[in-house]
């Protein structure tokens, strides 16, 4: 008997440092029927800091070495591949992805009445136990944040649990990593996948 396994694609978000404000790398995505691998190689190193003290007060003389990291449903940065700051701003790349309305705070569906009594818990143990208490696209809630060690982000994660399958996957939607300063967590850096 033979065995084959699951279709399966690869998305990759790569980092222009041009237009990223420093930020390089790729995150990549393999999704398949049984799980999803999800690969981030970053070099934040470069990135500029100043930007984000611009964008948000709290991070003025704060060293960010965290991330929280969201799958976005919009990309409105036309011919960019990734952006900075306002690029990555609610208008630029929207909320989180939810199909399933699990209706964290920022879910692309918190405005619409099947949110509208629900409590978010999602966290690394919810998720374990429960995958659809999380938004799809609340990675860091799943996971955890991203930890930049001397400037570099090198990390696997598998999702067993919850991450949108390939062919519902759309060329709108980013991955955003928002600085952590404190309780402060502006959008930092953002960038469209590919197939």
């Amino acid at each position: 008997m033979t065995t084959v396994s699951p279709a399966s694609a690869t998305v990759v978000y790569t980092f222009d440092p041009v237009t990223s404000g420093g930020v390089a790398g790729t995150i990549t995505t393999l999704v398949s029927a049984a799980s999803t691998v999800i690969t981030a190689d970053l070099d934040v190193a470069n990135a500029n800091w100043a930007a984000l003290n611009a964008a948000e007060i709290d991070c003025t003389n704060v060293a960010v070495t965290e991330y929280l990291w969201h799958i976005h449903t919009k990309w409105d940065n036309p011919g960019k591949v990734s952006e900075l700051t306002a690029g990555c701003s609610f208008a630029k790349t929207g909320n989180h992805l939810d199909p399933d309305f699990a209706c964290g705070p920022n879910s692309d569906h918190i405005e619409e009445p099947e949110c509208a009594d629900k409590t978010y818990g999602c966290n690394p143990t919810s998720y374990a136990e429960a995958p659809g208490v999380c938004e799809k696209g609340d990675l860091s809630g799943k996971f955890g944040t991203m930890k930049a060690v001397s400037g570099k982000i090198s990390a696997t994660w598998v999702d067993t649990g919850n991450y949108p399958t390939e062919p519902k996957y759309k060329d709108t939607w980013s991955i955003v990593l928002h600085a952590v300063c404190g309780t402060a967590t502006p959008r930092f850096v953002c960038v469209k996948g590919k197939v």
